[in-house]
């Protein structure tokens, strides 16, 4: 849908392009990559129809009763894969199905998969050992809490800046029904971009769960205080993500050829006085 405020909002907090898909259920589709141009007809500004393929472990909105639970919902996504490779080795024989050719043919690109929670992300990776699929993982934030395991999956990563507000403990009463595990990620959650640099696990920054788009890059300087580089912060918002998806030889970076997609700062990404001066996309 063509929502020029929307665009509007997104180029004045320094974005240039973004991968659209509908957030909703376990097999979501495919997604698309566009850039937010100005006046431009909406389909002069699509980069890639077919950049991605989404997947979750949530029903969303569907009516049906399955699955209802997360074990249903692995299950369901395992007999996906496996009906798809029926059809394609056998099943196309006897009759023609367009779902699961529409699945099959999905497979092609780039598998973006939503993780709830921390240990979301070992569960993805063993559907991914069992199907032969390399995963994209959209993370909650906490990954940081299984660093080790999470850099043995070898999948790349899609953070979010969305760090948890901190906690009203004025009244003493309130403060005894906080728990422990929730004030250490309220604490370390901003330190997570900077354990995935170091760790050397490949990550792009996301929007994803902020209440406004204009706390991205407070978050970000938050960040990078608690850890992330500057170099690494940049990387996150060009390169990754455009390589992520196969398009880094059309954005993420300025070089002949590629799109003019950038914005001017009067200073860096560090800096609390960081202002976008202007841009172009």
């Amino acid at each position: 849908k063509n929502d020029p405020k929307t665009a509007e909002d997104w180029r004045k907090n320094g974005f240039g392009a973004v991968l659209a898909h509908r957030m909703d259920g376990v097999s979501r589709g495919l997604g698309t990559l566009v850039l937010l141009g100005g006046p431009e007809r909406e389909h002069e500004m699509i980069l890639t129809e077919k950049a991605a393929n989404f997947l979750s472990f949530k029903k969303g909105t569907s009516t049906q009763d399955y699955p209802a639970s997360l074990m249903g919902c692995v299950a369901l996504l395992r007999q996906a894969y496996l009906d798809g490779d029926f059809y394609k080795k056998e099943g196309f024989k006897t009759e023609k199905n367009l779902s699961i050719e529409a699945w099959n043919d999905a497979q092609a690109v780039p598998q973006i998969f939503e993780a709830g929670e921390k240990y979301d992300i070992l569960r993805i990776a063993q559907i991914g050992r069992e199907f032969s699929k390399n995963y994209i993982v959209k993370t909650r934030g906490d990954e940081y809490q299984r660093l080790d395991d999470v850099k043995t999956t070898g999948q790349p990563l899609i953070v979010p800046l969305n760090f948890p507000d901190a906690f009203d403990v004025e009244d003493p009463f309130v403060a005894l029904q906080i728990e422990l595990k929730d004030l250490k990620n309220w604490e370390l959650a901003p330190t997570n971009p900077g354990r995935l640099e170091k760790a050397g696990i490949p990550f792009a920054l996301t929007t994803a769960g902020l209440k406004e788009k204009n706390l991205f890059f407070a978050n970000l300087r938050k960040a990078i205080e608690a850890g992330l580089s500057e170099e690494g912060a940049l990387k996150a918002l060009t390169f990754q993500p455009a390589n992520l998806v196969n398009n880094y030889g059309t954005v993420g970076s300025l070089e002949p050829g590629k799109m003019a997609n950038f914005i001017i700062t009067n200073t860096n990404l560090a800096n609390k006085d960081f202002k976008i001066l202007d841009r172009k996309s």
